[in-house]
């Protein structure tokens, strides 16, 4: 149906779809049709036209239990939107910075699903070369990046990821027990950052803080890394409080106000 607003045609059957996209922003957790139709004012019947519509496309997609959550295709318009928003630009000088304090190379990555997604990476001439390039992804549950990011996701949220995920070895310290993975996680929402002891990748460790916004939701999240030999424990205590005061820059930045 095409209703005329002024001198604007609007369709209402494409705004109630927007309803439903937008309320996956504010509930970041998977939905089933009855509370799509209930927060948005629709029948059942209307939900489960358009969340099926939405789910062909992409826009959405269903989990273990038949209940919804943001698609591929979202996360598509939102890489392309971040080429000309301001994390990227925001975060380069402060990235740079980090880098050159502490010689070591430093990310910026997002959640992608279950992974981790890099958006960006500084290194120096110090810089250990690590494989992790702009555009790749790593599991969230064995990288810094990753865990610093589920520890600061809404219980449900994180609890949702974790269910789709399977441990698999990537080095000699990856976590393979689910229960010391959700402990672990816990102590890094305590103390602001997390650590990869060699779990992803032989030789490195990695520290991450995240990038949290008003609402205290980690939007992304910045890591420095480098081999074990120089990121030696008494190291990752010098560098930890630089990660997350540059996480609280990037944030402040962003007018956030803050990180971990």
């Amino acid at each position: 149906m095409v209703r005329q607003n002024g001198r604007r045609q609007i369709s209402s059957t494409v705004l109630k779809a927007l309803d439903i996209l937008d309320c996956f922003a504010t509930e970041h957790r998977p939905l089933s049709v009855s509370q799509i139709a209930e927060q948005c004012g629709l029948t059942r019947p209307t939900a489960h036209r358009l969340v099926t519509t939405l789910a062909g496309r992409g826009y959405l997609t269903t989990t273990a239990d038949g209940r919804y959550r943001l698609g591929s295709k979202v996360l598509r318009l939102a890489r392309g939107l971040l080429d000309y928003t301001s994390l990227p630009t925001v975060a380069r000088p402060i990235l740079s910075t980090l880098a050159q304090a502490v010689g070591e190379t430093v990310y910026l990555g997002m959640l992608d699903g279950t992974e981790v997604l890099y958006l960006d990476k500084y290194e120096t001439p110090k810089s250990a070369r690590l494989y992790s390039v702009v555009g790749t992804r790593n599991p969230v549950y064995c990288t810094a990046l990753g865990k610093a990011l589920l520890a600061f996701l809404p219980t449900i949220q994180r609890d949702d990821v974790l269910s789709r995920i399977t441990l698999i070895k990537r080095a000699r310290n990856t976590i393979l027990d689910p229960a010391r993975l959700l402990a672990e996680l816990e102590d890094i929402r305590a103390r602001g950052y997390a650590l990869d002891n060699v779990e992803n990748e032989e030789g490195i460790r990695c520290i991450a803080a995240p990038i949290l916004n008003a609402s205290q939701y980690p939007i992304a999240a910045i890591s420095v890394s480098g081999p074990e030999t120089r990121l030696t424990d008494d190291r990752v205590q010098d560098v930890a409080p630089a990660v997350k005061e540059a996480a609280t820059q990037i944030a402040a930045q962003l007018g956030f106000g803050g990180g971990a």
